[in-house]
Formats: C-alpha cells, sequence, structure tokens
C-alpha cells in the first residue's frame, strides 16, 4: 500500500496536526489510518486510548472504556476526525419502508427501493457489533425498546430520532464538540453507504460546513478500502492535511480527489467527497444536495 504524503518530512518539529478516531466495528481501518499519521509525526488526541498503539473496537469488554472516551471526546478538539463502523437506518425493520414490492426486505435487499431510502430515511448513525445484533435487527419504530443493552453503542449520523421511536441514546461526541472547538480541517467516515443516505450528509455538511468529508457512498467489504484509497491518491500530501481547504476551493480540485481516490476503491463499490455542500461521486462533476 502507498503511504499517504509519501514524500513529505515529518511533521513533529511543526505545529502539529491532530487526529481523533472512533471505532465500533473492525480495528484494521482505524490502526492503518493511525499507523500512517503517526509515522508522519501527527498527535493522537483521541480520549483513553490515544496513547495506545492500537485502536480498539468498542465492543465487548471494551464497551465501559469506550464510553468513558466518547464522553471525554466532547472536549477534544482534533484537526481530523476517523469514525468507523457499522453505518446504517435506525433499525433492520426501516428498510421495509422502501421496498419496491411493499414487503419487508429485512437483510434481503433484492428487493429495496434504494433511491426512496437513501433519499427518504431521516434516521441513521454508527453502531456497534451490540447494537447490531440486538436492537438493529430486534426492534421497530413501533416497538424500540427490546430492553436496553449495556454494551450497545450508537452514534447518530442525523438528526437525533424522537424518544418515541427510539428509546437509547444517540449521542455523537463528533457533532457535540462544535459548540466550543475550532471547526476540524477533515472527516473520515468509513463505513458502508456513509455518504449515501441525504439526512445524514445533510447534518455532517451541516455541523462541518468548511471540512473535507470522505466516505463511502456504497456497500463494501471492508474499510481498509477507505484507508487505502486516501493513501494511494497522489493529493494526500502534507499541504492537503494542513489546510485541504486551500486546495479544494481551487476549481476543479474536488473533481480531482474524487478521481484519485475512485482510482484506488474497488470497482464493486463507490467513494465520494463532500465539500461545502457539494457531493463528487464517480460519474458525476457535482451536485448540491
Amino acid at each position: 500500500m502507498s503511504e499517504v504524503g509519501r514524500d513529505v518530512s515529518n511533521t513533529i518539529a511543526k505545529a502539529p496536526i491532530t487526529f481523533a478516531m472512533i471505532e465500533t466495528a473492525d480495528s484494521a481501518d482505524c490502526n492503518s489510518r493511525k499507523g500512517q499519521w503517526l509515522a508522519y509525526g501527527f498527535k493522537d488526541v483521541t480520549p483513553t486510548f490515544g496513547t495506545q498503539s492500537s485502536v480498539p473496537s468498542i465492543n465487548g469488554s471494551m464497551v465501559p472504556k469506550g464510553r468513558q472516551m466518547l464522553k471525554d471526546m466532547v472536549n477534544v478538539s482534533a484537526d481530523w476526525y476517523m469514525v468507523s463502523g457499522h453505518h446504517g437506518a435506525l433499525y433492520s425493520s426501516d428498510y421495509g419502508n422502501y421496498s419496491s414490492d411493499g414487503n419487508p426486505v429485512k437483510d434481503d435487499l433484492s428487493n429495496l427501493d434504494s433511491d426512496r431510502l437513501y433519499d427518504e430515511e431521516e434516521y441513521c448513525g454508527f453502531f456497534n457489533e451490540a447494537y447490531h445484533e440486538g436492537r438493529w435487527e430486534q426492534a421497530s419504530r413501533s416497538s424500540p425498546d427490546t430492553g436496553s443493552s449495556a454494551n450497545e453503542i450508537y452514534l447518530r449520523t442525523t438528526d437525533a430520532a424522537p424518544s418515541g421511536i427510539a428509546t437509547h441514546e444517540q449521542d455523537n461526541p463528533v457533532f457535540d464538540s462544535t459548540a466550543w472547538a475550532p471547526a476540524p480541517k477533515g472527516i473520515i467516515i468509513s463505513a458502508c453507504n456513509t455518504l449515501a443516505y441525504k439526512s445524514a450528509r445533510k447534518t455532517w455538511s451541516g455541523y462541518f460546513s468548511n471540512a473535507v468529508i470522505i466516505g463511502p457512498n456504497d456497500r463494501i467489504v471492508s474499510g481498509t478500502w477507505v484507508s487505502n484509497a486516501i493513501a494511494s491518491a497522489q493529493m494526500t500530501n502534507e499541504a492537503f492535511w494542513r489546510d485541504p481547504q486551500s486546495i479544494l476551493d481551487q476549481p476543479g480540485m474536488c473533481e480531482q480527489l474524487e478521481k484519485q481516490l475512485t482510482a484506488n476503491f474497488p470497482s464493486s463499490s463507490s467513494i465520494g467527497v463532500m465539500y461545502k455542500g457539494t457531493l463528487y461521486l464517480p460519474g458525476w462533476s457535482g451536485a448540491a444536495f
């Protein structure tokens, strides 16, 4: 795999570039990204786990520490954030609302009207295995309380769902830190369909109107797809990490970044760039939303 900013000098002697990470599924993606940043001399400011060599997934025995990390993340100001894990609608049963034949689709997506789903689904987020195997599979908007699991982690990527259809916590510390912290330079969101949902795009863009946001627009097999694509892009040098806005504000540069990411992304899926209210995808010149 190509290194990020292959010819960029170590940045420790300069003003540090900071990053913070949240992992709710598989740690491989975050560990790959963290290794690249640390080799560069960037500073990890992730609460609790920042001084560790690896990025643990917030599952099982790591949930108590993970909950504390998420609580402390609200007080963190980072230049870059990475969030990865499962991502989807509030419940599996939500997908039945968008089937092409009117029948629930659940995990069989063959009859899913995906255009309606991605345009109209109001509530989605990141979640860990306990949420995925428990509430996501078993609950519904009409019956949201399944006996809350102590190990559930759910981080909203849209407006919070009302308590009548979602009884669980829906915090997202990356959003919550915006009340006081300087705006981050960029967000990397790594999971299936992280940029596909219009409501999620609007929420991310609303909180971080000037940040570059990179993520998949389709289903992916591994979060490392995102890391590898970013690592291989010629544009991801020190100038990009320090001030992506000065680069992407130039005409045609968002399209160029998208093309470089796509060139190193499996053709079975798609990766996109969101910047200042515009989404850049393969075959698109950029569409406002």
